[in-house]
């Protein structure tokens, strides 16, 4: 797998927490496709900051029972992240302005920056794209479509990214609009992601250590 694709993995990874409007009014009828965009990126403006925990459930044919990692995520706009994994294996990926860090374990904190590292580079570029809750912005790497639930459900248009996805199931409350399930399925139809989420905080006050610290807490 390319360095390109596994990217593209982590920012799909990413991109499906981060999409989190709050307005608390129920859908009473059913909404187009251009109005339920509409929705998510005026709900995100209205939250600078939120966690959430996750429970991430990978699905892989050559094992007999899943793959299962939880962990928690804290963002604070416009540049600030912690994604930390904590079971089975704790990880952590710090975002912090032009800067980053990535640790396992109690394995060396590996410290990069944006303005040298391309890869990383295109990860936190894409990332804010998505805090902002701008789907549209990758309109011309999938397509979208709307179903009953709300569910949106992202396909690939281009070979390119779908020679390792198949399809991308974002499921949302009826009545936060916040993400719930995100399935990415991969092609084949038997390898896919499950990633859960619950215990939404928004507008939070994070410490700022959480952004300069690496190791898991």
């Amino acid at each position: 797998m390319s360095i390109i694709s596994r990217v593209s993995i982590i920012l799909l990874l990413l991109l499906t927490v981060v999409l989190s409007p709050a307005s608390g009014i129920a859908v009473e009828k059913a909404m187009s496709l251009d109005e339920f965009l509409d929705r998510v990126e005026k709900e995100s403006a209205a939250i600078d900051s939120f966690s959430c925990d996750f429970r991430q459930v990978r699905h892989l044919a050559i094992f007999p029972t899943p793959v299962e990692f939880s962990g928690r995520l804290i963002l604070v706009r416009p540049d600030r992240l912690r994604w930390e994994f904590r079971e089975p294996l704790p990880s952590v990926l710090v975002l912090n302005g032009k800067k980053g860090l990535k640790c396992s374990g109690e394995g060396p904190v590996r410290e990069f920056s944006l303005d040298n590292d391309p890869v990383m580079r295109m990860v936190a570029t894409q990332l804010w794209a998505w805090t902002s809750g701008s789907y549209r912005q990758l309109g011309d790497v999938f397509t979208f479509e709307l179903r009953p639930g709300p569910v949106l459900v992202m396909t690939p248009l281009n070979s390119g990214a779908a020679s390792f996805i198949e399809r991308i199931r974002v499921v949302f409350d009826p009545v936060t609009f916040q993400p719930v399930e995100v399935e990415i399925s991969e092609p084949g139809g038997e390898d896919r992601t499950v990633i859960h989420f619950s215990g939404y905080q928004h507008n939070i006050r994070p410490e700022d250590n959480l952004f300069s610290e690496c190791r898991p807490k």
